[in-house]
C-alpha cells in the first residue's frame, strides 16, 4: 500500500506522507520518553508526552488519509 501511495500520488501527497512519517517518529520517541519518565516515578510530568504522542499519531493518520485521497490508486 505504501509503495502504491507514493507511486500514484502527486508531489503534495508525497510531502504529506513524508511529514506523516516524521510525525510517527516523533510520536514513538515521545512515547518512549513518557514511559521512561513514568518508570522513574515522575508520573505527573508525563502528560505532555502522552498528548504529543496522541496528537502526532492523529495528525499523521489524517495526513496519510488525505494523501491517499489525492492519489490515483488502482
Amino acid at each position: 500500500m505504501w509503495r502504491q501511495l507514493l507511486q500514484y500520488t502527486d508531489t503534495a501527497g508525497r510531502a504529506m506522507v513524508g511529514f506523516a512519517a516524521v510525525l510517527l517518529v516523533v510520536a514513538v520517541v515521545s512515547f518512549a520518553v513518557g514511559i521512561a519518565q513514568a518508570s522513574f516515578g515522575h508520573a505527573a510530568a508525563t502528560l505532555p508526552f502522552w498528548l504529543t504522542t496522541m496528537g502526532c499519531a492523529v495528525v499523521a493518520g489524517v495526513l496519510v488519509f488525505l494523501a491517499s485521497r489525492r492519489g490515483k490508486l488502482r
